[in-house]
């Protein structure tokens, strides 16, 4: 930014040193000119302060010269009077004087912005503009003298250093404009741009050139004339004669072209000039620049017009020494009636006329501007003009360089500025421009003229209104004091911190986006607190275990089971080996360590196979053999009497129960008493018949069989009653532990 700056500042004041006084100074630096600032640079109506803008009629005009002082009289005459144009352009005293007339009149112009802060205008404007360089002083006082001496010393030499020019240009404008923003209207950058293509209708042009124009003048009885003089001379005129050139003038057209102007504008917007933060819908109605800058290139484009033979012509003057081309001839007269004048006298010889149409190019400029806002409607504009169109053609229009410096006060409907100028032509000038209401008027030599010492005159005066942007309250549906265009929630009350957006929880998180509004949060979670899945109030950032219930202790998991059998490990006394709940964590003991635990051993205090249970299947067989001493049967039979069977029953349960994978014996025996043959064969059928009853009960007739042993293995004496009857029984032996102790070379006994 400060580089941008400290460039165009140097460029405005590199001016100063080749510098033409600008048009409607102190005006056109004003942010209220409306329309009006589409002359100046084309951008300028863009995000304009007016929604839109007609200029009735402006004017502004200019005289100006490098030698002689001039008075406001001479605005009025210069423009439209023939001898008083002659006057100023032709007044200097010494060689090679240089002057510049111009008139601009802005006619009826309309201006309107869109919305989006571009701008279209159309403008009408006529103008004249009449150069004069290479003058001599000498000659010129001679010719607006018109053969009166009053009080010139004569005879005396002139020259036209080499090339002397008169050229004087009017032209009529109808101009189509339009402006645009580049950049966003709230932004702190801001970039606008705008071009105008106009119509350019030629009224008149009319020049003189001498070139080697070198003689004496002398004075007569009959007055001043020319002696001894040769070179060339050039004329032409056409359309309107400015002899008596009227407003009705600038409509007769007797050319054409084509002109453009370009321009865009800069402006460094901070937050505290834009009022995006005020209580105002928008700011079109204020300055939101705080720095601009402006750049434009103006009077692009040419005239072509078409030569009238009857008023152009170019000579070869040649007055002997010892005769006389007599000055008065030209009095009264206009450009337009030299040629008849010349065409009169032997002294000047007719030479080829150059092609009938020919091209007069517009006194391009480029324009620079620098505006600062010191704030409190107080600002400082420096601004800068350069001549593009070159001087070194008789049918150019120029501009001279400048440099001002303008401070200005101005709000909506009045504004004061006082420009300083310093140009090639005319040197240092200060004015004083004023705008009040649609009305506005200046000069910007008006103080220099106050002290005689202004080689300037001009002055500008016009009548401008528009509908100005006015102040709008921005809305504030909700009353929050957050304004609707600022506020992300309009229809909720919330603090400015958040957009106007409510924040119940007080989470930084706006309800809108809190899926707990009510509950403290953090943005992560859409502004809920961590979340606890399991409920166990360890949340689950912090919880190893976040989808299981846990303490604290285990970091948010359960207490933990080494082993596996559902039961923690600080409730477990064996946590390293499966268990039960019942046993504290440990397995289900076994007492007696035959591998059957205590639940499931029927005789847990003795050791016995699991195929009885955990039981010793002798103990089972014996148990079961004391039940079968209580059997009855009938003397000297097989047959098991009816009070007996609820023994069998019982023990059917037991084998069934208790060793329910063994197979049986059921061993019959008896007393001495009796044949051998016969005591066998009643063992054999009462165990049979025990057999019988214990397969009735439900003993898989597979696992048991019958045997009888008689009076064999008398487990008692045989000689008592008591002996006897101990040996009647029947006995259960379990087979596979018979057959291995037989193998092992045991017996049976009783």
């Amino acid at each position: 930014m400060k580089k941008l700056l400290s460039a165009v500042v140097v460029l405005l004041c590199l001016t100063a040193s080749t510098s033409n006084a600008q048009i409607f100074p102190g005006y056109r630096t004003s942010n209220y000119s409306g329309v009006n600032g589409v002359i100046f640079n084309p951008a300028n109506i863009a995000d304009n302060r007016y929604k839109w803008d007609l200029n009735l009629i402006s004017v502004n005009g200019f005289v100006g010269n490098d030698q002689t002082k001039l008075g406001f009289r001479d605005i009025t005459k210069s423009s439209f009077n023939a001898d008083s144009l002659k006057a100023i352009l032709l007044r200097g005293d010494n060689p090679n004087f240089k002057s510049l007339v111009s008139a601009d009149i802005l006619g009826p112009s309309f201006m309107f912005n869109t919305k989006n802060g571009s701008a279209f205008a159309i403008t009408t404007r006529s103008r004249v503009f009449s150069n004069a360089s290479g003058i001599d002083g000498t000659l010129a006082r001679a010719i607006i003298d018109a053969g009166e001496t009053n009080g010139a010393v004569y005879p005396a030499s002139f020259n036209s250093y080499p090339d002397s020019k008169i050229n004087t240009t009017g032209w009529t404008e109808l101009g189509l404009s339009f402006a645009t923003i580049f950049t966003k209207k709230d932004s702190k950058n801001f970039l606008k741009g705008g071009a105008s293509i106009k119509y350019l209708a030629g009224t008149t042009n009319s020049y003189l050139r001498l070139q080697n124009f070198d003689g004496t003048i002398g004075s007569g009885v009959n007055g001043t004339y020319f002696t001894n003089t040769t070179g060339n001379l050039a004329i032409n005129s056409t359309g309107a004669d400015f002899t008596d050139y009227t407003f009705k003038d600038f409509f007769k057209f007797s050319g054409h072209g084509v002109g453009a102007d370009i321009g865009f504008v800069y402006e460094y917007r901070p937050a505290s000039i834009t009022m995006a933060d005020t209580i105002y819908q928008d700011n079109n109605f204020a300055n939101k620049y705080k720095l601009k800058i402006g750049l434009a290139i103006t009077d692009i484009g040419r005239i072509r017009f078409e030569k009238d033979n009857t008023t152009s012509a170019s000579y070869t003057a040649n007055v002997p020494g010892e005769q006389q081309f007599l000055l008065n001839q030209f009095e009264g007269k206009s450009v337009s009636q030299y040629k008849s004048i010349l065409d009169q006298s032997p002294y000047f010889t007719t030479t080829s006329v150059s092609e009938a149409k020919y091209n007069v190019n517009l006194p391009t400029t480029l324009q620079l501007d620098i505006d600062y806002n010191m704030g409190a409607g107080f600002y400082a504009d420096l601004s800068g003009q350069i001549g593009l169109t070159k001087n070194n053609d008789a049918l150019n229009q120029y501009s001279y360089n400048s440099v001002s410096l303008t401070p200005r006060y101005e709000k909506g409907i009045f504004g004061i500025a006082v420009p300083f100028n310093y140009n090639e032509l005319t040197k240092f000038n200060a004015g004083l421009s004023l705008r009040v209401g649609p009305v506005f008027l200046g000069s910007g030599s008006i103080f220099s003229a106050l002290v005689n010492k202004s080689k300037q005159a001009d002055a500008h005066i016009g009548i401008r209104f528009g509908m100005p942007y006015k102040k709008k309250m921005r809305p504030d549906t909700d009353k929050d004091g957050v304004f609707d265009n600022l506020d992300a929630c309009p229809d909720v009350a919330g603090p400015k911190m958040y957009n106007g957006c409510p924040d119940t929880d007080g989470d930084g998180i706006i309800d809108s986006l809190d899926k707990c509004p009510a509950i403290a949060g953090l943005p992560r979670y859409n502004g809920c607190p961590i979340p606890d899945s399991d409920g166990d109030s360890i949340n689950d950032e912090e919880d190893k275990c976040p989808t299981v219930a846990g303490l604290v202790k285990y970091n948010g998991c359960p207490i933990p089971d080494r082993d596996k059998d559902g039961v923690n490990d600080e409730e477990d006394k064996c946590p390293d080996v499966a268990g039960t709940a019942k046993y504290f964590g440990c397995p289900v003991p076994d007492s007696d360590g035959d591998g059957i635990n205590d639940e499931m051993d029927v005789c847990p205090n003795e050791a016995g196979p699991a195929s009885s249970k955990g039981c010793p299947e002798e103990k089972v067989a014996v148990e079961i053999t004391a039940e079968f001493k209580n059997i009855l049967f009938d003397f000297g039979k097989a047959t098991i009497r009816p009070e007996s069977m609820a023994i069998i029953v019982k023990a059917v349960l037991t084998m069934n129960e208790q060793i329910p994978n063994s197979s049986l014996y059921i061993d019959g025996y008896t007393d001495s008493k009796g044949s051998v043959k016969i005591n066998k064969s009643l063992s054999l059928k009462r165990a049979q018949a025990v057999v019988n009853a214990l397969v009735a009960n439900g003993i898989d007739k597979s696992r048991i069989a019958a045997r009888g042993f008689g009076k064999d293995n008398p487990k008692c004496t045989n000689d008592t009653e008591e002996g006897r009857q101990c040996n009647r029984r029947v006995e259960v032996v379990i087979k596979n532990i018979s057959e291995k102790k037989e193998a092992e070379g045991y017996k049976l006994k009783n």
